[in-house]
């Protein structure tokens, strides 16, 4: 009996170490899938803990969106993400405190009740602050 209890609890602390590295991501590459898993589980929690203080995501129609309009459009239901994935992802690191990672995103979401089935290329600007790598600046353009 005391096995499986410390079977148990030794899984219990591995999946919230495997929750928090997603959360408080150790490279670039990590904060930027962390970032998309966010959205994709509307997870408010893990996206205030991922975004720079300054982030601003630009979307594909030009308009600008802070970090706290972000995290309280994925919270608060506004911005509800059905499916989603990345797709050619390739990260560049510079002088080991900032990295631009590009790729696309694949998604069906809604926003206030419209539904978007788009594929975006995207830009993430992740910098490094107190020793975590925070995605500090999105932009979004629409693939043709």
């Amino acid at each position: 009996m005391k096995t499986v209890l410390s079977l148990i609890a030794t899984l219990v602390i591995s999946i919230s170490a495997i929750a928090q590295t997603t959360a408080n991501a150790q490279d670039p590459t990590a904060a930027t899938n962390g970032f998309f898993k966010a959205m994709l589980d509307e997870d408010s929690n893990s996206m205030s803990q991922l975004l720079a203080s300054d982030f601003t995501i630009t979307s594909f129609d030009g308009r600008l969106i802070d970090r706290d309009m972000l995290v309280q459009a994925v919270g608060g239901g506004y911005l509800v993400v059905d499916n989603a994935s990345v797709s050619n992802l390739l990260t560049r690191t510079y002088n080991d405190n900032a990295a631009i990672a590009t790729g696309n995103w694949k998604a069906k979401l809604s926003v206030q009740g419209r539904i978007m089935d788009n594929t975006v290329a995207f830009t993430v600007v992740t910098v490094k602050q107190g020793g975590l790598w925070k995605v500090a600046s999105v932009h979004l353009s629409p693939m043709l």
